[in-house]
């Protein structure tokens, strides 16, 4: 009766045990990512130093698991990490060096991303309160400011533009493109941004569409 008593007793503190250790490892890592985002957001480096911390924490947090060091699982992230440090000494690793390519490029998918971003931007405006209209040409007014273009690289983002990204946005209804996915991820922060005042939200709105169109940019 001991045995069993005692058996029991050691499962249930090594359970309790895990959990703590893994509560703790997450909470590293939200520390950490929390923390990127900052340096992310208002460094002068167009944002290498928030992404460096941001590998960091996620490779150290990877660390923390037996089996992803055994099986070498945390290789890639480290190594993108050790290459973008070593651009400050001057050294370009072969993994940031432009390669020539078919299909479909990068930028292309990154623009589709920051399509996402300005139909998230929309939305939480309009969350705020603010109407359709004034919300597509307060987007609008930014990425002109920042110097952001068309699709086509000609001209200028005006409300009709900003509209017709939601709209495709909204049409992608199993979320396959690059836009929608970046829409639905970043909504998930929308529930955060609700607490404050609008005019509190709208101004973090704005600031961080300028901020990663400025990003984007450089």
């Amino acid at each position: 009766m001991c045995d069993s008593e005692c058996k029991a007793h050691s499962e249930a503190w090594q359970a309790r045990r895990q959990i703590e250790a893994a509560n703790e490892a997450f909470d590293f890592l939200y520390s950490g990512l929390r923390e990127a985002k900052q340096r992310f957001e208002t460094g002068s480096d167009a944002g290498r130093d928030g992404v460096i911390h941001a590998l960091e924490t996620i490779v150290k947090f990877l660390g923390l698991y037996e089996p992803v060091l055994a099986g070498g699982l945390h290789a890639p992230p480290a190594m993108l990490l050790d290459a973008l440090m070593n651009l400050d000494d001057g050294v370009v690793h072969q993994m940031l060096r432009k390669v020539k390519h078919s299909g479909r490029g990068r930028a292309s998918a990154g623009r589709e991303s920051f399509k996402g971003m300005v139909a998230f931007s929309v939305d939480g405006l309009c969350a705020s309160g603010m109407i359709f209209k004034d919300a597509h040409e307060s987007v609008a007014r930014v990425l002109r400011e920042e110097g952001v273009t068309p699709s086509r690289g000609s001209g200028e983002v005006d409300e009709r533009t900003v509209r017709g990204w939601c709209e495709d946005v909204a049409a992608d209804v199993g979320r396959h493109g690059e836009a929608a996915q970046t829409f639905d991820l970043l909504q998930k922060e929308l529930e955060a941004e609700t607490s404050a005042a609008p005019e509190i939200i709208r101004r973090r709105l704005l600031d961080r569409l300028a901020h990663v169109a400025r990003v984007t940019r450089a």
